[in-house]
């Protein structure tokens, strides 16, 4: 059999050659794209882009985070702690080591008292889940911390972490002192960020609300320290590489008297009011108690429905009624007007007129009822002092020129703050045209003297300026702005022109109003700790005769507001003191007393 063995023509050999060296030349400009394209990324990613991607690559390798810092104690004029932060503890989820279902069980038993096997199971899965490490048991007392340290080898999984807690001394006086902590919002953000150098907010998670916490946060807050750790490939925290400890915030010193602010709370007996005594020695605040009030305690892990059972309460337990509260100060004011009117030549010590009981204001053919039925008899300035005249000071009140009482007003720091590190703080208003304007639309007239005279109508002070005061009045018109932490070296003096006679005459009638037979102070019965003072009574609503009062009265909140104003020892004054008793009806009666305890309180420790 023949077989016939075809060849392949020389062309057909050409092509075929032509093809493979094509798809060669192809591959080959291929393979030579992708290693320069490779090179190239690479160039790009080792040389160019290689600092910012090991930057990248130690960032998501190595991490940090901030050490919450420990907040600076605040502490009373002698030393007692009144804030400070303690160590907590927590028992946590380890997500380094799974806790076993037999860890889970231990636990439980341990602290069945506060959890159970499903409930910390949860948990457990719920941090495994999410990467996150939950807090099982919170704030443990030292019993089950020991506990937990007792049986640690048994709880694997479950850690200890440390952490602080702002606590407070628990007498209710302190709480509008001090203030209290709350969780950051955007109202605090915009309140400390122009305070604050290199605010951030994203630090803190609670500041200062309210008092001291929060006129001294930058103080107290402290600084952070560092916490740096490494993460392994799923995220998780493995190794701590390093760490730089925080700084505590500063301590502040109030001056606060320890002792003297519990017993002036607790001689208020929960009646709504206030007490503030100045240092005239420098014008500090050793007592500024509200009534009533709380324990800032309680308002750590307070409910939404709690706090605003607070807020409903008609007592007003949050409302600071020494710095924020505005009360008529009634005839207490008189002394301040006693030393205008002198300065003026709107009367002398010797001028009398005849208290039958009543003022008449002719111009408006209008008749005001004083306090005493049949009034005074013939009173002079001294008298009307003593005995508390008002149609002595309403005849005094029409001679008032008004440009010179609003100078009067503005220079006893009417209508400007007080004090710096009191917060809130109200201001007493500064009557004046602009003031009637803005509140009724017409300018001050010679009738509203009248009821401005005897410290009604439209005057309203706060407890902390009847204080002050009273503290201007002992010092002979000159003072300061009181404080709490930090003084004002600013010196004052009220707006008067009077002689050293005319002081020692004034502070003569000031001690006669306290230790006279016919003083409305003499029920004070004050003894041997020199007090002079003026007492007395603001209404709460407008009456015109004792019948109509006596039927107000039987409603307890409509009766009239009972004040003492005054400074011992009399003969070389170191304190000044403001007591508003609401509806306590008399200054002299029963605010009187209260204010000479306090002052004894404060003397006997001199």
């Amino acid at each position: 059999m023949h077989i016939h063995q075809s060849s392949l023509s020389p062309k057909l050999k050409d092509n075929r050659y032509s093809i493979y060296r094509g798809r060669t030349r192809l591959l080959l400009a291929l393979f030579i794209l992708i290693l320069a394209v490779s090179t190239g990324r690479f160039f790009y990613l080792q040389i160019i882009k290689g600092g910012e991607l090991r930057d990248l690559r130690e960032q998501n390798i190595n991490d940090f985070e901030y050490i919450y810092p420990k907040r600076g104690r605040i502490l009373s004029s002698d030393g007692v702690v009144l804030a400070e932060d303690r160590k907590i503890y927590s028992i946590a989820i380890d997500l380094e080591q799974k806790p076993s279902e037999r860890s889970i069980e231990i636990f439980a038993n341990i602290f069945s008292d506060k959890t159970d096997f499903e409930s910390v199971k949860s948990k457990v899965e719920q941090s495994l889940k999410f990467r996150r490490s939950n807090i099982v048991l919170t704030k443990i007392g030292q019993e089950e911390l020991a506990k937990f340290l007792v049986r640690g080898e048994d709880l694997i999984g479950f850690s200890i972490v440390e952490d602080y807690e702002r606590q407070y001394d628990p007498h209710p006086s302190f709480f509008h002192v001090l203030g209290h902590m709350g969780y950051l919002n955007q109202s605090d953000i915009d309140h400390f960020s122009p305070k604050i150098d290199e605010y951030n907010p994203k630090l803190w998670r609670k500041v200062g609300k309210s008092g001291i916490e929060r006129v001294y946060e930058n103080e107290l807050q402290g600084k952070h320290g560092t916490k740096f750790f490494q993460r392994n490939a799923r995220g998780d925290r493995r190794v701590i590489t390093d760490q730089e400890p925080f700084s505590e915030g500063n301590e502040i010193r109030l001056s606060i008297d320890y002792s003297a602010q519990k017993l002036a709370y607790e001689l208020m007996q929960n009646n709504k009011g206030s007490i503030v005594v100045i240092d005239l020695k420098d014008f500090s605040i050793p007592v500024a108690v509200s009534t009533p009030s709380i324990s800032a305690n309680d308002l750590r892990g307070i409910s939404t429905a709690q706090y605003q059972e607070l807020l409903n309460d008609p007592s007003r337990p949050l409302f600071n009624r020494a710095f924020m509260g505005l009360y008529p100060p009634g005839s207490s004011i008189k002394p301040l007007f006693a030393t205008f009117a002198l300065s003026n030549a709107y009367t002398t010590w010797e001028e009398t007129i005849f208290d039958d009981g009543f003022f008449r204001f002719e111009e408006e053919q209008r008749v005001f009822n004083a306090w005493k039925e049949g009034g005074h008899g013939y009173t002079d300035l001294s008298k009307a002092l003593i005995e508390s005249s008002n149609p002595f000071f309403m005849n005094l009140s029409i001679k008032y020129e008004k440009s010179k009482f609003v100078e009067l007003l503005e220079s006893s720091s009417f209508g400007s703050k007080l004090c710096e590190d009191c917060y809130p703080h109200q201001y007493s208003p500064l009557i004046n045209d602009s003031w009637k304007r803005k509140n009724f639309g017409k300018d001050l007239f010679k009738g509203d003297f009248i009821n401005l005279g005897i410290g009604q109508g439209y005057m309203l002070t706060t407890p902390l300026h009847l204080s002050l005061i009273a503290g201007i009045l002992a010092s002979k018109g000159q003072y300061k702005l009181p404080y709490l932490a930090k003084s004002n070296s600013l010196e004052f003096s009220i707006n008067v022109d009077i002689g050293e006679a005319d002081w020692v005459k004034l502070n003569q009638a000031l001690i006669d109003v306290v230790y006279s037979s016919n003083g409305t102070g003499y029920r004070i019965n004050a003894g041997n700790l020199n007090l002079a003072g003026k007492s007395g009574t603001a209404q709460v609503v407008d009456i015109s005769s004792r019948e109509e009062y006596d039927e107000v009265r039987e409603n307890i909140n409509l009766r009239d507001h009972a004040i003492f104003i005054g400074y011992a020892p009399f003969d070389d004054p170191r304190y000044s003191i403001a007591v508003i008793v609401e509806n306590g009806e008399s200054g002299g009666r029963v605010a009187g007393p209260i204010a000479r305890d306090v002052l004894k309180e404060l003397l006997d420790d001199i």
